[in-house]
């Protein structure tokens, strides 16, 4: 018997036949993804578009597949063999996509040859001052070829981690199950399921990223999300919550707003606080922080304005506690990588509005999607996307109003000047 520590908490293990079926039947859910409809769209040659189809396909098979883990698991005799069966259909649309992945590798080579085919600095791409206004083209405007080629040198690299993570899970699997240990088995499919869902996002993360400049990831599999997407959904949700719960508490707090408007945002605090714990990215929280919540619930809604005053208080405060969240690894990276082409791109943009302004303002609404992924992390930021977002698409492509802006949000992802240390001190 499993023990009750394992999680998901079952003895014996068996997938029915329609299970199968249902797994069968993923490509048709994966293919209406809008965000591979929007990629493929910027895609002529039909040799590459099948490629990458059928590579963001398998990717969602993939996540999908994975993410369903504990659907298909069920109670049934002979523990061990059904446990295999389990793991085997679970990682089967994973071992199909790292099979495509080494067909579409070693095809580097062949996209050096078919990008020759074009001339990146033919005279139709313009050069200004030594540099070539292909530097700041957007990536879906760039040739086919080209973005091809850059995608299969990195799909070297993944194909390469994607195999060996696989390999050291079957390792230890098999090793499980011959020693008739199905706890650490359980373990170690659930800790593969976890980890190969962050790599197979981290391939179609950078398809999006090669043809596209940017990638979506909880748009590129609905209702599935990696560690980061996770950790990017609290991370906003978050913020909505603190910036509404904000306005709503300076009433609260205010002596000179009447009784009946002050326990009106009390309750409105109250409620926002009720729909973020019964929301589906309360649930990605750790469970301590969890708990907080919960507590802060059942003391916010048995109350009132005027007893509990300053327990609304101190929930503003305990949101801007929440700051951390951006403080995690993966979302430091996340921040930089983003914050740093969005810079880069932006560097060159601001400097050629005058001379390509069409082909600027593409770039800045490009850099303005980008930030969007910083959702939460930065009020200014947070800011400056709602203001472009609210402008007409006439306005977007006015050059001076796209600069302006372009040039504020440059300033705010902008890495921060080094301090110079004082000769002999230090620097804390």
């Amino acid at each position: 018997m499993i023990s009750g520590g394992c999680a998901p908490e079952l003895a014996r293990w068996a997938l029915r036949p329609e299970d199968l079926g249902y797994i069968r039947g993923l490509e048709s859910k994966a293919s209406e993804s809008a965000a591979l409809a929007e990629l493929l769209a910027t895609i002529s040659d039909r040799r590459i578009r099948r490629n990458v189809q059928k590579l963001l396909v398998l990717g969602a098979e993939a996540v999908i597949a994975l993410g369903d883990l504990d659907a298909a698991l069920y109670l049934k005799e002979q523990g061990e063999e059904q446990l295999q069966i389990v793991a085997d259909a679970v990682l089967s649309h994973f071992r199909r996509l790292l099979e495509f992945l080494g067909m579409v590798a070693p095809k580097a080579a062949e996209s050096d040859e078919a990008a020759g085919e074009f001339d990146l600095e033919a005279p139709s791409i313009r050069t200004l001052g030594g540099t070539s206004s292909r530097s700041i083209v957007p990536h879906k405007q760039r040739p086919d070829a080209d973005r091809w080629k850059a995608l299969s040198k990195e799909m070297s690299t993944l194909q390469y981690g994607l195999g060996s993570e696989l390999k050291h899970f079957e390792t230890r699997f098999a090793n499980a199950l011959k020693n008739d240990n199905k706890d650490q088995a359980v373990r170690d499919l659930n800790d593969a399921t976890t980890g190969l869902t962050d790599g197979v996002f981290a391939v179609m993360t950078t398809v999006y990223e090669c043809f596209l400049g940017y990638a979506e990831p909880e748009r590129m599999v609905p209702g599935h999300r990696d560690s980061l997407g996770k950790a990017l959904a609290i991370r906003r949700a978050i913020a909505d919550l603190r910036r509404g719960v904000r306005g709503l508490n300076r009433k609260v707090q205010d002596p000179s707003t009447p009784p009946d408007v002050a326990e009106t945002n009390y309750r409105r605090i109250a409620d926002a606080m009720s729909r973020f714990v019964d929301s589906d990215v309360f649930y990605y929280l750790r469970s301590d922080t969890r708990r907080d919540f919960w507590a802060l619930r059942e003391t916010l809604t048995a109350g009132n304005a005027k007893q509990n005053r300053l327990d609304a208080e101190g929930f503003d405060k305990y949101l801007d506690s929440l700051s951390f969240v951006s403080q995690r690894g993966v979302l430091i990276k996340h921040d930089t990588d983003i914050k740093g082409k969005i810079a880069s791109d932006l560097e060159r943009a601001v400097k050629f509005a005058k001379l390509l302004p069409e082909i600027v303002c593409d770039v800045i609404d490009q850099a303005f999607v980008k930030a969007e992924r910083l959702s939460g992390l930065s009020d200014e930021i947070d800011g400056l996307v709602l203001q472009w977002s609210s402008l007409s698409p006439e306005d977007r492509q006015d050059v001076d109003t796209a600069a302006s802006l372009g040039r504020q949000l440059l300033e705010l992802v902008r890495p921060p000047a080094r301090a110079a240390m004082p000769e002999g001190g230090d620097i804390f």
